[in-house]
C-alpha cells in the first residue's frame, strides 16, 4: 500500500463495506471514467467539486487537518449515510490525500454502523485501512468527541 494515495480503499465497517479515496490518486485519475460510480459520496474537500462520480454525492466544508468547520452537518451526513450503508448502498469517503478527514469520517462510520467505541475505531482505521489516518490529535479528539451522538443507542462510555 502507498503511504500517499488511496483508490477505493475498502474498510470494513460492521460487515459491510466502504470505500476510502484520495482526490489525487493516480489510479482513481485512471480508473475513475471506467469504473462503477458509488452510491453515494462523502466528499471532504472542496476541490471534490466537479470531480465528484457518486451518483449522489454530499459536501461538507472542512479545509484543515483539525475538527470539521461543520462538525453538525457531517455527524448528520454519517448516520443518514449509515443508514444507507446498511440498507446495501456502496459509499466512498474521500479527501484529499484519503488520510486525516477520510480516516475520521471513515471511524466515525465505523462507530454508527459497527457498534464500536471511538478507541476501537481509531485503532482498528490504522490497522485495517491506513496507518497514517487520523492524523493528529485534534482529529483523534474529534472522533472521541463524535462517539456521543453517534453510538447506537445514545450516550456510553468507553
Amino acid at each position: 500500500m502507498k503511504k500517499d494515495r488511496h483508490w477505493r480503499t475498502r474498510y470494513r465497517v460492521g460487515d459491510l463495506t466502504v470505500w476510502g479515496t484520495s482526490l489525487d490518486s493516480a489510479e482513481r485519475r485512471l480508473h475513475a471514467p471506467h469504473a462503477e460510480p458509488a452510491d453515494f459520496g462523502l466528499y471532504l474537500d472542496e476541490r471534490w467539486n466537479g470531480e465528484a462520480d457518486a451518483r449522489r454525492p454530499y459536501f461538507v466544508f472542512w479545509p484543515r487537518l483539525e475538527a470539521p468547520v461543520e462538525a453538525g452537518l457531517l455527524l448528520t451526513r454519517v448516520q443518514e449515510l449509515a443508514g444507507e450503508v446498511r440498507g446495501g448502498a456502496t459509499l466512498e469517503v474521500a479527501c484529499f490525500g484519503g488520510h486525516g478527514r477520510t480516516g475520521a469520517a471513515l471511524a466515525c462510520l465505523d462507530i454508527a454502523v459497527g457498534g464500536v467505541t471511538a478507541e476501537e475505531a481509531l485503532e482498528r482505521i490504522r490497522r485495517e485501512y491506513c496507518p497514517y489516518a487520523v492524523g493528529s490529535a485534534e482529529l483523534e479528539r474529534f472522533v472521541r468527541d463524535a462517539e456521543k451522538s453517534l453510538a447506537p443507542g445514545g450516550v456510553r462510555t468507553s
